[in-house]
């Protein structure tokens, strides 16, 4: 079967981190040719500096590139809840290895045009490095075959009642790639709210004796600890839904609707408006998800940890 060559674009907090690892333990049918890094959960050198060191800890040599480190036109907003460094109490040993040499736009581009209209690319963070690239390259738009994004929500938010994390930190960006006719998954809190972190899965990871698998119980352990703490932040992994629904794309059910971003207000930055009704008379332009197979997802997961224990 022929792999899905991948550009992922992150804000590594926890979540993005188990997203990261759960890429990686899907090599066999992804050809993950980068992971381009943005400012978000936290600032970008901390962001670009966790992946890579998540990357290099886990065995692999895939590049990571240094993407924006702040939004396009707002102030950065960066989360409280990955603690000071983004991932809460968990180290990573440092990696030796360099950043790629080009940064995440040219990154991006360089493997979209490689990639002659195949390129897949999940966003989990603010969508500023992928704008970027389009602002740069306009050509690009034809050359993605689509773009799944771990952001907004039909109804409610995160941030504001409006408006989710990711979307709110860069509302303009995602305003640009929303309306840029790139073929757009939205997998947004309407569905990652969903599966929250079961203890039979916590249990069964921390059973196994594997890198993938003892990185992500630790994460795992700091996302529960965190939740009795604080009494906020579920123990939700928001980011690896959106990566596994473009590797299993059965586990969630997608409605397309007209949509677009608010950029301004003090409730509604970062809205992703859908035109239920039809008012603007458009053409869909997103794909968003609306329900998940939470057993299903929880079965992948766990199903990759074994798979990796056994190799």
């Amino acid at each position: 079967m022929k792999k899905i060559p991948l550009v992922m674009d992150v804000d590594t907090g926890t979540d993005d981190a188990i997203a990261i690892i759960c890429a990686l333990m899907s090599t066999e049918v992804l050809d993950i040719k980068a992971f381009t890094a943005v400012a978000g959960n936290v600032g970008v050198d901390l962001t670009s500096s966790n992946t890579l060191n998540i990357v290099d800890y886990l065995g692999f040599d895939i590049p990571v590139a240094v993407g924006a480190a702040k939004p396009l036109n707002k102030e950065l907003h960066t989360a409280i809840s990955h603690g000071r460094a983004g991932l809460g109490d968990v180290t990573v040993p440092k990696s030796i290895r360099s950043f790629y040499e080009k940064d995440a736009v040219d990154t991006i581009y360089e493997h979209a045009v490689a990639a002659q209209g195949e390129l897949e690319i999940v966003a989990v963070g603010p969508l500023t490095n992928i704008a970027g690239a389009i602002i740069r390259y306009p050509d690009i738009i034809r050359l993605i075959k689509r773009i799944t994004i771990m952001g907004g929500a039909l109804r409610g938010g995160n941030m504001t009642p409006a408006s989710e994390f990711n979307l709110y930190v860069d509302p303009d960006a995602g305003k640009i790639v929303f309306e840029a006719g790139i073929p757009l998954v939205m997998v947004g809190l309407d569905v990652t709210l969903k599966p929250q972190l079961p203890l039979a899965v916590v249990e069964t990871v921390k059973r196994l004796d594997n890198k993938f698998a003892n990185l992500a119980a630790r994460i795992f352990d700091f996302m529960l600890r965190r939740c009795g703490q604080f009494g906020f932040d579920p123990p939700n992994v928001h980011d690896a839904i959106a990566l596994a629904s473009l590797i299993v794309p059965r586990l969630v059910t997608l409605n397309k609707y007209v949509m677009t971003v608010e950029t301004e207000g003090t409730v509604t930055r970062g809205m992703t408006v859908a035109d239920f009704n039809n008012v603007m008379g458009k053409e869909p332009n997103v794909s968003v998800a609306v329900d998940v197979d939470c057993n299903l997802f929880w079965d992948w997961m766990t199903g990759k940890f074994l798979s990796a224990e056994r190799n």
